[in-house]
């Protein structure tokens, strides 16, 4: 038995290729967990990876990891869709037309109204994912990869602008106080806008609809030609990507909220923030949702057959779009009231989670006098109406 251990372990670790598993009940339980016995290896070293586990009747039993992997995304994919353009649909009403306008709503209100059109695009990529092919013709085909890398830039721009902004307020205060106008918060957005559009147009001018090998109709950035100019063009789209929509804001972000936890120790109201704690929960978000995606093609870069990736990327991929609707769950999780009543509506957890602290302590003030002022007896009202009625 022990020879068969040792020749199973070998075979694992030299050629993990296909496996079987054919234990039968005599064998003792340690080899019914991890004794393989392995066939002879097959001359086709092209083999699909086969990743194989263990069930508790008495035949083995082989799971298709691409089937587990296809389930997976699509149920990502529809979490995106549903909870994505239902969640950012709040956070932009309440944001934009129930909160008063303040800096910090035009980013959240920005980024919320990426989020929402990324996630009507996705759906899309749902229907393709359950059909195996893409439907929708070129013009659809160009939308959908531009306006998902426009999401992507435009998120990481505005969390860039989000941390410069947070590092002016704690460390230049006068100087923001007469720069930080909405007005100025405006036209930063429309050029956030701008240049993450114009990183995102390369991806709808090269992406095409073609037939793949299996006479299926695919959507994709088309490089098939082994040509100097193509792969010219695909390592510039691979560069910007990965410089321009991860790796420089993400040391932007790092060194601005370095500097503003720096000078936060030196104010009291700053720390208590509710908006500057939910600001940085939105940058790790980001962050851990897209860094899977970008270090597996930094891998495929270096080696485009690696098996790692062919399985992996398409999950990563999956859950960097989920990062379009993880912002509207965050702020309801920051936005309950644990201490309060359970019966919470979604306008109260919402605005609890995005309204000021200042702003919401002068709406505690303003309504305490409207409290002191409505419970004044009628008299005293009536004696003050008069007494101004008479100096007019």
């Amino acid at each position: 038995m022990w020879r068969k251990l040792v020749s199973c372990f070998l075979f694992f670790f030299i050629s993990p290729l296909k496996l079987k598993t054919s234990c039968k009940l005599s064998h003792t339980l340690l080899c019914n967990r991890i004794c393989f016995h392995c066939d002879t290896m097959s001359s086709n070293v092209s083999a699909p990876v086969e990743i194989l586990s263990l069930s508790k009747d008495e035949k083995g039993t082989t799971v298709d990891i691409d089937a587990v992997m296809d389930n997976v995304i699509r149920v990502l994919y529809t979490l995106t869709v549903v909870l994505g353009i239902t969640g950012n649909s709040i956070v932009i009403w309440v944001t934009g037309f129930k909160l008063k306008p303040k800096v910090t709503n035009v980013w959240l209100v920005n980024l919320a109204i990426a989020d929402l059109i990324f996630c009507f695009t996705r759906a899309f990529s749902l229907v393709k994912k359950f059909l195996g092919h893409w439907p929708f013709g070129l013009f659809l085909c160009k939308f959908n990869g531009f306006f998902k890398y426009a999401n992507m830039f435009c998120s990481v721009f505005l969390l860039a602008v989000i941390s410069v902004d947070r590092v002016l307020c704690v460390w230049q205060p006068v100087f923001t106080k007469r720069r930080r106008t909405l007005l100025a918060a405006r036209v930063v957005a429309v050029c956030v806008w701008t240049v993450a559009i114009a990183f995102s147009t390369p991806y709808f001018v090269y992406r095409k609809v073609y037939l793949n090998d299996k006479n299926m109709t695919k959507c994709s950035v088309e490089v098939k030609t082994q040509t100097a100019g193509s792969e010219s063009m695909e390592l510039a789209l691979y560069s910007i990507r990965f410089l321009c929509g991860f790796m420089l804001p993400f040391v932007v972000i790092l060194i601005c909220y370095i500097l503003a936890a720096l000078g936060i120790r030196r104010t009291r109201l700053s720390r208590k923030s509710r908006p500057l704690r939910i600001l940085v929960v939105l940058v790790i978000a980001f962050f851990l949702c897209w860094a899977p995606y970008h270090c597996l093609l930094l891998v495929k870069r270096v080696d485009s057959k690696n098996k790692v990736v062919k399985i992996w990327q398409p999950v990563a991929k999956s859950i960097a779009y989920f990062n379009s609707c993880v912002n509207p769950l965050l702020y309801f999780c920051m936005g309950l009231d644990m201490r309060g009543e359970f019966r919470q509506t979604l306008l109260s957890v919402y605005t609890r989670a995005l309204v000021d602290d200042v702003e919401r302590q002068t709406q505690s003030n303003d309504r305490s006098l409207e409290d002191s002022s409505g419970s004044k007896p009628a008299s005293v009202v009536v004696t003050g109406r008069s007494h101004t009625s008479a100096k007019v």
